[in-house]
């Protein structure tokens, strides 16, 4: 991850500076896909009443889509990120397991789990009962639908057939032949 880091009305320490490097490094460990993104850490020290909310940090993480940001007051710089830090991680993660839940990053078959969910099997079973239909019904299913098939019982064959959309433009039809 290219990292940037700026500092406003004061001259970031390089310990500050390395620190912050190395915490938001480890950022890819909970989100992969900011390996490749760029970071911005903005420091700035204000004269604040309260001690606690004299540094302050902006920080801003981008990569394929996917954008997090954080902010953290403390009375050190380095406290300030840290705390901006933790709040990253978090974004992160739900970010993570929201990418999984939806089907983006599938899990391969046999990869280990990520969670204490129990391991379910990777097929999906549908039942459903099959009247006999002609092949104009099936499209208009298909169509109603939106989908790219549609399994049905051909009524003029008497066997269950497929029908598809082609990729270039009409439909295919797949009537299975037993041996």
């Amino acid at each position: 991850m290219e990292i940037t880091v700026r500092g406003k009305h004061f001259h970031v320490p390089a310990h500050v500076e390395e620190r912050a490097r190395s915490k938001l490094s480890r950022l890819n460990h909970y989100l992969p896909l900011l390996d490749e993104g760029t970071c911005e850490v903005d420091f700035s020290h204000e004269q604040a009443r309260e001690p606690n909310k004299r540094y302050y940090v902006h920080v801003n993480v981008s990569a394929h889509g996917v954008h997090l940001q954080a902010t953290g007051h403390a009375e050190e710089p380095e406290a300030a990120m840290d705390h901006a830090v933790h709040v990253l991680t978090r974004q992160a993660e739900r970010k993570k397991a929201r990418l999984y839940s939806h089907g983006r990053n599938q899990r391969r078959e046999g990869a280990p789990e990520q969670s204490g969910e129990p391991r379910r099997s990777p097929e999906r079973v549908k039942r459903f009962v099959m009247k006999p239909m002609t092949v104009g019904e099936a499209t208009e299913q298909i169509e109603a639908l939106g989908h790219d098939f549609y399994v049905f019982h051909h009524a003029e064959e008497e066997k269950v057939a497929v029908l598809y959309r082609r990729h270039a433009g009409g439909y295919g039809l797949i009537l299975p032949e037993l041996p």
